[in-house]
């Protein structure tokens, strides 16, 4: 399969997102809880998360489904699941020790009034892991924080692969892109919504949501004739995203105050989600199919620098809520020195051979899959 570029910057894109998507979250007070908050409540701020939640996660896991039919063209089973483990449940590993207990820490100073050191956070971090029923860290308790997504997918990557091999042994198991129409594309948000209603939940969708997402990503979105489909139909998809969004997230979800739209027991929620991956996998296709040196180096640093990235983000929330300046300016300081401290901290990381590895960083010499 020929390498899809698009698919790499919509990664990278996604990545970069959630700088201003977590940053809105501290003046969201009263909607969301958040690690630190301003007193100050944003509509604006609001506006924002309602605007990317119903579709980063999806896409990301979409993403990775067709990531995964490229991969195994290239790879055996036994390899891709060896690179499974140390590219995701490695890296997942380093983090709850070395990333989540930072954002627990500030988490910790910001709701409890905590004083103490950052050795005495981080042991009452691991120590509230017995609480299985309230994993919770938003006021320092033990938890895995953003890096759920990493655990997620190499949950559904090993799941998936004994799915795929069994669909292998079945001869007759064949999927024509002929059948795979706009309409039906569109239609697959009713099964993503159905399966909301079982399985742990996490950001409006559940893990086996997340799982049909992935195979849909393998199975649907790495055929070139439903690529091509969406290519031709992006302008209409953007445009039926862009109104489900200020209609009905904005509008009747904000404005109106009907804040079951929210979630993802909520079949619109669910349909402007999926639309909006619909939209973006077409749009990408058709704008970004590109590659150039900066490209190429954001889609390396895109997965070290989500692993990061929060902690970072957090800490520089937690001082800048200190200062007597008008959220606004709160806002854009949070994000703007959020990525240039992650990529900072990314250019050291990817220079200590020790370190590289744990954060998912290749070699000097690989190339991401």
């Amino acid at each position: 399969m020929v390498r899809l570029h698009y698919i790499d910057n919509l990664r990278w894109m996604c990545i970069l997102m959630l700088f201003p998507f977590h940053a809105a979250f501290v003046f969201c007070a009263g909607w969301y809880g958040y690690y630190v908050s301003s007193d100050y409540t944003s509509t604006a701020a609001h506006f924002l998360t309602v605007s990317v939640e119903p579709w980063i996660m999806p896409l990301l896991f979409c993403i990775a489904g067709l990531s995964t039919k490229c991969a195994l063209q290239k790879r055996t089973p036994l390899v891709y699941l060896k690179e499974r483990v140390t590219k995701l449940l490695v890296p997942f590993l380093a983090g709850l020790v070395l990333i989540c207990p930072v954002i627990a820490y500030y988490a910790l100073k910001f709701h409890t009034g905590y004083t103490g050191s950052f050795a005495g956070a981080f042991v009452h971090f691991f120590s509230s892991m017995h609480n299985l029923r309230d994993l919770n860290g938003l006021t320092g308790d033990f938890s895995v924080d953003h890096l759920w997504f990493i655990l997620f997918l190499f949950i559904i990557s090993v799941m998936a692969l004994g799915m795929i091999l069994l669909g292998r042994r079945l001869s007759g198991f064949h999927l024509s892109p002929d059948r795979v129409s706009l309409p039906v594309l569109c239609l697959l948000f009713i099964p993503i919504w159905l399966l909301n209603f079982a399985g742990i939940n996490v950001t409006g969708y559940s893990i086996i949501s997340y799982f049909a997402m992935f195979l849909i990503g393998y199975y649907l979105f790495a055929m070139d004739p439903v690529q091509a489909r969406l290519e031709k139909y992006w302008a209409g998809l953007l445009a039926a995203w862009i109104v489900l969004t200020i209609g009905v997230m904005w509008t009747y979800g904000i404005i109106l105050g009907h804040y079951e739209v929210f979630w993802g027991s909520s079949a619109i929620y669910v349909l402007t989600g999926w639309t909006g991956v619909l939209a973006l996998m077409g749009a990408g296709r058709h704008l970004f199919d590109i590659t150039n040196t900066f490209t190429a180096y954001m889609g390396t640093a895109s997965y070290p620098v989500y692993i990061i990235h929060q902690a970072i983000l957090v800490a520089i929330a937690y001082y800048v809520l200190m200062l007597a300046i008008p959220p606004a300016l709160q806002f854009a300081a949070i994000v703007i020195f959020s990525i240039l401290l992650t990529f900072a901290c990314y250019e050291i990381l990817r220079r200590i051979p020790m370190v590289r590895a744990l954060f998912g960083i290749p070699g000097q010499r690989m190339k991401t899959a």
